[in-house]
């Protein structure tokens, strides 16, 4: 039988896709064997380095909150504990995020998808767990990198979707066969309010009406309760008076209503920490998902180019931080360090290290929980080892997904690391 290293690069990345898939079956439950797993797996990965420091104090609130959920999940207390996860186009496809929630979801229990954006209708690539179709209207998108004059109009997914079209809408269906345990029986539109803003009716896939939210209520989130537990939905936008011209849609939270872990995450390729900083809306409706933690994954972007700069950095990540502890005061802040990448696929960034440094002496100074994915990942140039293993793109910048995956995983059993330390 071929060794792996001896497979070809396509049999490599399949391998690595149901490797990974059939992990959460055959994983051991403690995290040190987890990672005793994996490094046998990998050799090239160092496992002894996938720690999340000051993990006991900058988690306190978090770890404390998840220790209430009850172990195994029953539907007794109703509690739920929130995570949202912010970042650059590593988080946009949600593979990685994907992994980390699944992983979270198994152990703590599963109240829902949480944010999901329609991808579709904004012409850019999105999660393969649920799917958008496009069913009339023009669109118009507006992303948190554009333009700051454009960048206001994004919202909590880094994004947003206008029409002016009545009728104009979008198919939601999340994909069961990867996600068995996503429909959900309460769905919160995310959107712009006012007087001239379209009503918005949700039917199922005959026709039949589930529900209305009026243009004119109040506020930004929308809750709607559903009839029983769905994993499709049709949406439309609709006119009751003449004043109604327009519809602004930020997302949605899918919700099933049990207690557990809920997990959104956001990213937007190309985003680096100054353009959440430009994006006003991002942070008014951050206290919509009532998080509990915040994990923030940028700085691939801010240090790809050459004459990245420290001090400069520095201010827009305290504006970052900042801006969010002031939204949500009650949640935690999980900092991590970007995975190692390359400039113009050729050179080794070094200013990724010099990023890191000063993510980690923020995270110390400010009582911050701080992980860096590119310790475990083998260090300064791994990026040729993982493509080599089929966990890399050819850019040396992305992953393949089984790379994504491995990264997500090796997040999980830090957080459960920490969580275990804490409950002992």
């Amino acid at each position: 039988m071929r060794s792996f290293e001896d497979m070809p690069m396509v049999l490599r990345v399949s391998w690595g896709v149901v490797w990974l898939l059939l992990w959460p079956v055959l994983a051991p439950a403690q995290p040190t064997r987890a990672l005793d797993s994996l490094q046998a797996r990998y050799p090239f990965l160092n496992t002894r380095a996938n720690r999340i420091e000051n993990a006991q104090i900058g988690l306190q609130r978090f770890y404390e909150r998840l220790s209430q959920l009850p172990l195994p999940p029953t539907t007794l207390p109703a509690h739920r504990v929130s995570i949202v996860h912010l970042g650059d186009s590593h988080l946009q496809a949600d593979e990685l995020t994907d992994e980390v929630r699944q992983q979270l979801q198994r152990r703590h229990g599963n109240a829902g998808r949480g944010l999901v954006f329609p991808y579709r209708l904004a012409r850019t690539n999105g999660s393969s767990a649920y799917f958008t179709r496009l069913l009339g209207g023009t669109w118009r998108t507006r992303r948190l990198t554009g333009r700051p004059d454009t960048a206001r109009w994004a919202g909590v997914s880094g994004l947003s979707v206008a029409t002016n079209d009545s009728g104009a809408g979008f198919a939601l269906r999340i994909a069961l066969l990867r996600r068995p345990t996503g429909q959900f029986n309460q769905l919160t539109l995310l959107r712009q309010p006012g007087p001239t803003a379209f009503d918005w009716q949700v039917r199922t896939a005959s026709g039949r009406l589930l529900g209305t939210i009026p243009g004119t209520a109040p506020g930004v989130a929308q809750p709607l309760p559903l009839d029983s537990l769905r994993s499709y939905v049709e949406l439309r936008t609709t006119r009751a008076t003449a004043a109604q011209t327009r519809a602004l849609l930020y997302g949605l939270l899918l919700d099933n209503g049990q207690p557990g872990l809920i997990y959104h995450s956001m990213g937007v390729n190309g985003a680096a920490v100054r353009h959440y900083n430009q994006t006003p809306r991002y942070f008014e409706q951050l206290p919509a998902l009532d998080p509990d933690l915040f994990i923030v994954s940028l700085g691939t972007n801010d240090a790809y180019s050459a004459g990245f700069d420290t001090a400069i950095f520095r201010r827009q990540l305290d504006t970052l931080v900042t801006r969010l502890r002031r939204r949500c005061p009650r949640a935690d802040v999980l900092l991590t360090g970007p995975p190692d990448s390359f400039r113009a696929r050729r050179y080794r960034n070094p200013d990724l290290a010099r990023l890191r440094a000063v993510l980690r002496a923020y995270a110390q100074e400010h009582d911050l929980a701080y992980w860096d994915v590119s310790e475990p990942q083998g260090g300064y140039g791994s990026m040729r080892t993982w493509l080599a293993h089929g966990l890399a793109a050819p850019d040396l910048v992305h992953f393949s997904t089984a790379g994504y995956r491995l990264q997500g995983h090796l997040l999980y059993l830090a957080i459960q690391d920490g969580f275990a330390s804490f409950t002992r």
